[in-house]
């Protein structure tokens, strides 16, 4: 699966003992493929003496092997709580395989809806999570069946009451897409002042995209910047569009209430959703390449609903 991701130049896996090849034997033909750098990282859930002792005192021997090569030793993976969302799923699923067709369908919305929020509650604990983002990481993963969302998601202290603001007094919502913004609940959003805008289709950002050689979503960004005073800009497509926002933002040509920043793909979005942890404007992200118009859609929806129910 690492090697799938065509993320690094080799990938390869080492045994510490009862199989082969061996640590040393792979280093030495990792090393004889020309690389300069070796990341190691322990496949283990605990911190015994594998990791402690053993593999810290076989990468020594290495380094005396092969001076002119790094080695950078990362940290086991751990009992990380992805870990345990990955067996929940896995539970859930065979006893839902078991259940098929002994149960009722249900095909009233609000009921499909009531039942998939109890399913989320019994496979993700909210408990610790602040009050004002369980509502909206719960809708993220409702969105996509994704429950890796409970902990992916990063939230500025001040982002939630931000949006809310925002929407309260009327501002707009700006998007990258057309698809983020066909999602998007605009009854509320006009009911209170504001517009749901996105200029993606509008010819002058294409003729612009095409003259200066860069993205639609990048131009359309430059083309909104006077209606996102104060507003909430929502990116759940394109990193060049995150990249461009954030430009502006920090040469002070726009100043939104909000960002959610949460861009899909394998080039360019995970480093803009760290770029985007640098400014000063409250914001929602993510960590990874996930991310979408789906999970974007479910964030503001879920931060229009909390404005609705605000007093």
């Amino acid at each position: 699966m690492l090697r799938a991701m065509n993320r690094w130049d080799l990938v390869e896996a080492a045994f510490l003992q009862l199989a082969e090849p061996g640590f040393p034997e792979v280093v030495k033909q990792t090393v004889g493929s020309g690389v300069d750098r070796i990341v190691v990282v322990p496949l283990l859930l605990f911190k015994g003496n594998h990791v402690f002792k053993d593999i810290p005192e076989m990468l020594e021997n290495e380094k005396t092997k092969y001076p002119r090569v790094e080695f950078v030793y990362a940290n086991n993976i751990g009992a990380d709580e992805r870990i345990a969302l990955i067996a929940a799923d896995r539970i859930h699923e065979v006893l839902i395989e078991k259940q098929y067709g002994s149960k009722q369908r249900l095909e009233q919305p609000q009921a499909i809806v009531d039942e998939s929020f109890e399913i989320i509650d019994k496979l993700v604990d909210l408990e610790s999570v602040p009050e004002l983002h369980r509502p909206i990481i719960q809708r993220a993963i409702h969105a996509t069946g994704d429950t890796e969302y409970a902990y992916s998601l990063i939230f500025h202290p001040n982002a939630v009451e931000a949006g809310i603001h925002s929407i309260k007094n009327g501002k707009n919502i700006v998007t990258d897409v057309n698809m983020v913004k066909s999602g998007i609940s605009k009854g509320p959003v006009e009911k209170l002042g504001g517009k749901v805008i996105c200029k993606i289709a509008d010819k002058s950002v294409i003729d612009d995209a095409n003259t200066l050689g860069k993205t639609r979503a990048t131009m359309a960004m430059q083309h909104s910047i006077s209606e996102m005073k104060d507003g909430i800009v929502v990116i759940g497509n394109a990193p060049t569009a995150l990249f461009e926002l954030i430009d502006l933002i920090k040469e002070g040509t726009v100043q939104p209430a909000l960002v959610i920043g949460i861009p899909v793909g394998f080039v360019g979005a995970v480093e803009a959703k760290y770029a985007l942890k640098d400014i000063s404007i409250p914001y929602i992200t993510n960590t990874n390449r996930k991310g979408g118009s789906a999970v974007a859609v479910s964030i503001i929806n879920a931060i229009i609903k909390l404005a609705k129910e605000s007093k």
